[in-house]
């Protein structure tokens, strides 16, 4: 199942096609005073697309989430892996302290054979991220910097590209790659695919 944050809709559904999954709206799920309520799915992994920052992942906070997971999986028995698809879920100013680690520290208390996953972190820690995504080539780029300087300059050159590879984000990447150095601002990272290959992009959290 992928579930959708606001402004994802489009990329969610496009993610969803390409590994034949449904697709909805988290915000469509029932509220409760047990948290966030699931619905009947058969698919083992769960995966959300949302905006993400140090607090919040597509309007949930880490416990919300976390709740969310562990009602997904009483209602669901053959969840086996859920997957956050947002920029810097990992990324924190504290090692071991991002959004990410926090909700998979959640959800271990309870469920120890969920395993959790998100995009990985850059050169540091408190790296910058973004993920750009086209719904339509059904392609994406993940980009990481480890300054703003470099983050702006990195972004700024994936817009000039985008319309030079017709909106194929994975030769965007390909291009950038090339560009790359170990001085700014082109000291980032940067990786690309299909849609298809987006999961296997993803890094597991790990508590401990």
């Amino acid at each position: 199942m992928i579930l959708w944050g606001k402004d994802h809709q489009a990329r969610a559904e496009a993610l969803a096609a390409a590994y034949g999954e449904q697709a909805m709206a988290e915000a469509s799920l029932a509220r409760s005073n047990k948290g966030i309520q699931p619905v009947v799915c058969v698919d083992a992994t769960l995966t959300v697309w949302g905006h993400g920052g140090a607090t919040k992942f597509s309007d949930m906070l880490d416990v919300e989430f976390g709740v969310l997971i562990q009602n997904w999986k009483k209602q669901n028995p053959s969840l086996k892996t859920v997957e956050l698809v947002t920029c810097d879920a990992q990324h924190n100013i504290i090692p071991l302290a991002g959004y990410a680690m926090r909700v998979a520290k959640y959800v271990d208390r309870d469920y120890k054979d969920i395993v959790i996953k998100a995009l990985p972190v850059g050169q540091h820690s408190d790296d910058r991220s973004v993920l750009w995504a086209n719904a339509v080539t059904s392609t994406f780029c993940y980009l990481t910097a480890p300054s703003q300087v470099t983050f702006d300059s990195a972004n700024q050159r994936v817009q000039v590209l985008d319309p030079i590879c017709g909106g194929n984000l994975n030769e965007v990447a390909a291009e950038m790659a090339k560009e790359r150095t170990s001085f700014p601002p082109n000291n980032f990272t940067v990786s690309g695919g299909n849609l298809g290959s987006l999961r296997a992009s993803l890094a597991v959290i790990k508590t401990a």
